[in-house]
């Protein structure tokens, strides 16, 4: 499993990580930088966050507790994943 929040989709995509595999990144400024991973065979996406296989990618700081039940989801199971958030008062 990758995951990447905000611009730590720029180095995944320049590694060739993301090549042909469905990414998003920062969403300020109009959300320009969202095509900049596209220049390294990346396809954009404009969602908050995105799974593509193993590798799941967000849009900036505040979706990283998002990042972190969907990979705990994976890594378990959705039933843990939904109880540690409520444990967690999210």
């Amino acid at each position: 499993m990758i995951a990447s929040v905000c611009v730590a989709a720029f180095p995944l995509a320049k590694s060739g990580v993301l090549k042909g595999r469905k990414a998003t990144t920062c969403h300020l400024c109009g959300g320009y930088k969202r095509k900049e991973p596209e220049e390294s065979g990346a396809v954009p996406g404009n969602e908050w966050l995105v799974v593509d296989g193993n590798i799941i990618t967000s849009s900036c700081p505040k979706t990283a507790p998002e990042v972190t039940f969907r990979l705990l989801e994976i890594l378990t199971t959705k039933e843990k994943a939904h109880q540690i958030r409520e444990a967690m008062g999210f």
